[in-house]
C-alpha cells in the first residue's frame, strides 16, 4: 500500500501531499554522505527584543547568499517550514536550534547551522556553529559584526564562503518587516509584507510570501495582482520560478505546475521535500519517468527512508518495470523486516502484473507480519488474489478469514462487502438475497442506503429498470453519500443522451459537482448510451489522476481495448460500480 502554515504562507501553496515523510530524517550510514545545509534560526541574546527579529532574517538569509558555495545544498527557509505548515506562527523569541532541529532532518539536512545575536557598543555581532549531524561535532565556528544587522550578515556569510551572494535584500527595513512577517499571525502578515516590499521593491521572497498569503486567504484576485505587481520588478530567478508555480495553482494548470516546480526544484536541488512533491505531482500527471527519476534523486539523498524507497517502487510499477520496482520495495523491506506494509506492497506489484498466485502468498505474509493491518485488509487481497490465480476454494477460505475478522469488531459494511464478493465472483443470486437480508435487519441508515444503491446498480447492469427504481426510491432522497446519490440518478427513466445532460447539469447538487461527470458516465453507461458514455468517459480519464486505474478500466471496456493493469482490491473503500469492469 502507498504511503504517499507557519512561516512564508508559500509552503501552503505548493504542497498538497506532505504526508510521506516517516523515516526520512534517517541519515546515510558510514559512506561519508554529501553535505546538506540548514540554518536555523539564531536566537536573541543581546536582552534588547530590538533584535529579535534578526534571528529569522539570518535563517532566511544565510541560505539565499550560500547557496551553491559549501559543497552542498543550503535548504532555505521554506524547505523547512514545509513540515510544519499546521503548527501555527512561531514566536520571534522562539529559540531555532530547538524549535526548528526536527524540521531540518525531516527535510534531510545532516549539517546544521544554528547561532544567537547579541548587541553591544552599537555593533551587532552574530555567532554562528555548523554541526555534523552524524557526529554530533561541532565543524566550525564563525563570529562576525557590524554596525547594522546587514553588516554582520554578510561578514557572517563571507567568513563561511568567499564565494558568497548577496543577501535577498540590502534595506535592513525591508528585511526587518519580512522577518517579522514570517513569524506573525495571519491578520498581520499583509501589513508586514507590504512594508517590506515599499522598501526594497525588489525584494523578491517577500512577493513570493504576499502572494502566497493571499492565495491561501482565498483572495485569488488580490493574489493575481500580486503577481501582475511582482513581475514589473527585478526579483531573483528562484522567487519568479515561485512566482510561477503560485500561478499554475491559482488556474488549477496540474502541467503549468509541474513545469513550475521543476524550475524551483532546479535551482534549490537540496529541497527534497519539494522534490517529493513534484514526484507526486508527476506521478498524478503519469509522468512517470521523471517521477521515477525524481524519487531515485530521494532515495540516493536519504537512503534510509522507507516510505521513499516505497514511492519509487510504486512508481516503476506504473512504468512497467517489475525488476525495478520489486528492487525498490525489496529494499523497502530490508528497512522495515516487521511492518506489513512493505510485503503489502510486494503483492500489489504481483497482482498488477498479473502474478496472482505470488500476490496471495504476499498478502497472507503480510497479515502474519501484522495481523489487523489495515482491517485486515490483506485477507481480503489475498482471497481476490487466489481467485484471479484460479484457486476458488482457497479463495473462499480467506475470505470467510476475512469476514470472521470483520465480523469479530462489530463492521457495518461486512455484509456489503461480502455481498459484492459473492455477485463478483459468479454467485449474483446469492450476493441479492445476502444484500435483501441485510436489509431486513436492524442496521445503520447509511448500511441500508448502500445495500439499495448496491442492488440498484445491480438491476440496472441486468437491464431491469423498474426493479431498480423501485429499490433505488426505498433510499430515500439523500445526497450524503456520492455512491447512493449516483445510483440513484442512474435510476432515473431512461432518456435521450441531451436529457441525460440536463438532468447532470440540475440534479447534481453543488457538494458533488466535482463528479457531475462520473454521475453522467455512469448514467449512460447503465442506459446503454454506450458512444455517449465513451465520450464521457474519455473525459473523465483526461480530468483523473493517472492512477485512477478503475476509470481507465471502464474506459479501456467501451472502446473495446484490453485493461492495463488488474485492479487493486481495496477492503476499506466499496466500490459499488465494481461490477462495471467485469460486464461492460
Amino acid at each position: 500500500m502507498i504511503g504517499a502554515g507557519r512561516g512564508n504562507p508559500l509552503s501552503l501553496v505548493l504542497i498538497c501531499a506532505l504526508t510521506l515523510l516517516s523515516g526520512a530524517c534517517r541519515k546515510k550510514a558510514e559512506s561519508g554522505p554529501s553535505p546538506r545545509y540548514a540554518v536555523l534560526r539564531f536566537e536573541n541574546l543581546s536582552g534588547n527584543p530590538d533584535l529579535d527579529w534578526v534571528g529569522r532574517a539570518v535563517s532566511e538569509s544565510l541560505p539565499a547568499s550560500l547557496a551553491g558555495t559549501l559543497g552542498g545544498p543550503v535548504l532555505d527557509s521554506a524547505a523547512i517550514s514545509r513540515l510544519a505548515a499546521t503548527l501555527g506562527p512561531r514566536p520571534l523569541t522562539a529559540p531555532g536550534d530547538s524549535s526548528e532541529r526536527t524540521e531540518a532532518l525531516a527535510a534531510g539536512a545532516n549539517r546544521l547551522i544554528s547561532g544567537y545575536v547579541e548587541g553591544t557598543g552599537g555593533q551587532v555581532m552574530i555567532s554562528a556553529v555548523e554541526e555534523d549531524v552524524a557526529s554530533g561535532k561541532s565543524l566550525r565556528m564563525v563570529t562576525a559584526s557590524g554596525p547594522s544587522a546587514i553588516a554582520a550578515m554578510e561578514r557572517l556569510a563571507r567568513d563561511f564562503s568567499q564565494q558568497a551572494h548577496p543577501l535577498p535584500t540590502t534595506n535592513v527595513g525591508a528585511l526587518r518587516a519580512y522577518a517579522i512577517a514570517y513569524e506573525s499571525p495571519a491578520g498581520a502578515k499583509r501589513e508586514f509584507l507590504d512594508q517590506s516590499i515599499g522598501l526594497d521593491p525588489d525584494f523578491g521572497e517577500a512577493w513570493v510570501a504576499l502572494a502566497g498569503l493571499e492565495a491561501v486567504s482565498g483572495n485569488r484576485a488580490a493574489a493575481e495582482a500580486v503577481l501582475e505587481r511582482a513581475r514589473a520588478h527585478k526579483i531573483d530567478a528562484r522567487s519568479r520560478a515561485n512566482l510561477d508555480v503560485g500561478e499554475a495553482n491559482l488556474k488549477g494548470d496540474r502541467q503549468a505546475i509541474i513545469a513550475a516546480l521543476r524550475k524551483v526544484v532546479a535551482l534549490g536541488p537540496g529541497d527534497l521535500v519539494l522534490l517529493r512533491s513534484l514526484a507526486e505531482a508527476e506521478t498524478t500527471a503519469g509522468d512517470f519517468k521523471p517521477a521515477i527519476s525524481d524519487w531515485k534523486k530521494v532515495t540516493d539523498a536519504l537512503p534510509n527512508d522507507a516510505v521513499a524507497w516505497n514511492s519509487l517502487g510504486y512508481g516503476r510499477s506504473y512504468a512497467g518495470d517489475y525488476t525495478g520496482a520489486l528492487a525498490a520495495l525489496r529494499e523497502y523491506e530490508r528497512l522495515r523486516p516487521k511492518d506489513a506494509n512493505p510485503t503489502d506492497s510486494i503483492g500489489d506489484l504481483n497482482y498488477s502484473f498479473g502474478k496472482f498466485a505470488a500476490a496471495a502468498g504476499n498478502y497472507v505474509e503480510a497479515d502474519k507480519k501484522q495481523p489487523g493491518f489495515e482491517k485486515f485488509g490483506d485477507l481480503y487481497k489475498a482471497a481476490w488474489a487466489k481467485f484471479r490465480a484460479g484457486d476458488k476454494a482457497g479463495a473462499a477460505a480467506l475470505f470467510s478469514q476475512f469476514r470472521a475478522q470483520r465480523e469479530k469488531s462489530r463492521d457495518q459494511v461486512i455484509g456489503l462487502l461480502e455481498a459484492d464478493w459473492l455477485y463478483r465472483t459468479g454467485r449474483q443470486q446469492e450476493a441479492v438475497s445476502s444484500l435483501r437480508k441485510l436489509i431486513s435487519e436492524t442496521r445503520p441508515p447509511s448500511v441500508i442506503a448502500g445495500a439499495y444503491a448496491q442492488l440498484t446498480v445491480w438491476e440496472l447492469l441486468q437491464g431491469d429498470r423498474a426493479q431498480a427504481a423501485k429499490d433505488s426510491a426505498a433510499i430515500g432522497p439523500t445526497t450524503s453519500s456520492a455512491p447512493v446519490f449516483m445510483a440513484r440518478f442512474a435510476a432515473l427513466p431512461s432518456a435521450p443522451v441531451s436529457e441525460w445532460v440536463a438532468r447532470a447539469q440540475k440534479l447534481v447538487p453543488p457538494q458533488l459537482a466535482p463528479l457531475r461527470n462520473l454521475t453522467l458516465g455512469y448514467a449512460l453507461l447503465l442506459d446503454g448510451k454506450r458512444a455517449a458514455a465513451t465520450q464521457v468517459w474519455g473525459e473523465i480519464v483526461k480530468s483523473t489522476s493517472a492512477i485512477d486505474f478503475f476509470s481507465r478500466a471502464i474506459y479501456a471496456r467501451l472502446q473495446g481495448k484490453p485493461i492495463e493493469r488488474p485492479l487493486l482490491q481495496d477492503a476499506n473503500s466499496l466500490n459499488q460500480f465494481a461490477a462495471l469492469v467485469d460486464r461492460i
